[in-house]
């Protein structure tokens, strides 16, 4: 997972900052955060598109003070001061002051700044760390009373444990965006969900004491492609399951992907390890692939919608809408006919735990 909670935390960081550094905001006094999109240090002027799109002039007296914190970090002593020309484009922002009428120019009395390289690194690290303590699956039971998961990652039944501090968020329908996400509670998570856990894993990795949890409703589907509309951003696929046509939505938070026959007949073995192996496929008795099989996917080269032709077969998985018959793609993965030969269960047991690829990982 990429990116993982940046943005969001970010916000969350620099509103407390801005909380613990100011009075309530009043009619002369604002906020504006978001990215900086180009720094003018001699005018001492910023353009910045702020968290809803907007375009925002800031400009800056000789007198203001640019503090530089941490990206995460809460408390208002550990931010250092810098130069304003120091600002560059790429940098998170918060400016504190006076908007001017029409709203597309703040006049600042306060900048807080998180750079470019710090949430990078930050980025790498959450990264990392999600890879060496995240898991992924769909829920499978649900203890309200311990307030504890049961999900299904692979062919292995986790127990999820959770408690007061563990932080939970979820995805909104008809939506692959984190940001779209809202803060949630253990009550909102449903059987069938589908969750990613951050936490320490215990001896024989059967359990997981949660710090984060993200679930969201969503659908997985294995089908045939019947056309191609690279210009909306649409497919149409006919479900094997159903039979039905169904509409799947691409946009820019789409992950697509492709297996090889190689890396494909490897998670064919592993999906019906009894069988006999497809042709390239791993020796009897191994798993194809080796590690998590989230990483592995999210390694494979991605392509494009127009890569994709009629009769393909392909497996989706989406936010589940209110329309059956249509589908935002999360992540779609190509090349799929040796696991439907293999599993008729190989949508769900493959696409489940990857729900939350480099394009739809909370940013």
């Amino acid at each position: 997972m990429k990116k993982l909670f940046s943005a969001t935390v970010l916000t969350l960081a620099i509103s407390y900052l801005l909380l613990a550094q100011t009075p309530a905001p009043s009619a002369a006094r604002t906020q504006v955060i978001g990215l900086v999109k180009s720094a003018d240090a001699s005018g001492r002027r910023i353009v910045l598109q702020d968290d809803h799109g907007a375009t925002v002039t800031v400009s800056a007296g000789e007198a203001v003070a640019v503090l530089r914190i941490p990206p995460g970090e809460t408390d208002i002593k550990k931010a250092t001061r810098i130069t304003f020309d120091e600002v560059a484009a790429g940098d998170r922002l918060l400016a504190v002051g006076a908007l001017a009428e029409g709203g597309a120019e703040l006049q600042a009395r306060t900048l807080v700044v998180m750079t470019k390289s710090d949430i990078a690194q930050k980025q790498q690290r959450e990264l990392q760390d999600w890879q060496t303590r995240g898991v992924s699956g769909t829920v499978s039971a649900i203890d309200a009373g311990a307030k504890t998961l049961s999900i299904k990652a692979g062919q292995k039944q986790l127990t999820i444990t959770t408690a007061a501090q563990t932080e939970f968020r979820r995805y909104a329908p008809d939506s692959v965006k984190f940001s779209d996400s809202a803060e949630s509670s253990f009550g909102d998570i449903k059987s069938g969900d589908q969750v990613r856990v951050l936490g320490d894993k215990t001896a024989d990795s059967l359990s997981v004491k949660a710090e984060r949890v993200i679930s969201g409703s969503f659908r997985q589907l294995a089908g045939t492609v019947n056309s191609v509309h690279s210009e909306s951003g649409e497919i149409q696929i006919k479900d094997l399951a159903s039979k039905k046509t169904v509409t799947i939505s691409v946009n820019s938070a789409s992950v697509l992907k492709k297996l090889s026959p190689v890396v494909a007949a490897a998670l064919a073995r592993r999906l019906h390890p009894q069988g006999d192996a497809p042709a390239g496929g791993p020796p009897a008795g191994r798993g194809g692939g080796g590690g998590d099989l989230g990483q592995l996917l999210d390694r494979l080269p991605a392509v494009a919608l127009a890569d994709l032709k009629p009769g393909d077969a392909i497996m989706i998985s989406g936010t589940a809408g209110t329309d059956p018959a249509h589908l935002t793609a999360i992540t779609l993965l190509a090349g799929v006919e040796p696991l439907l030969t293999a599993s008729p269960d190989a949508a769900r047991d493959i696409m489940a735990g990857w729900n939350f690829g480099e394009g739809n990982a909370p940013e």
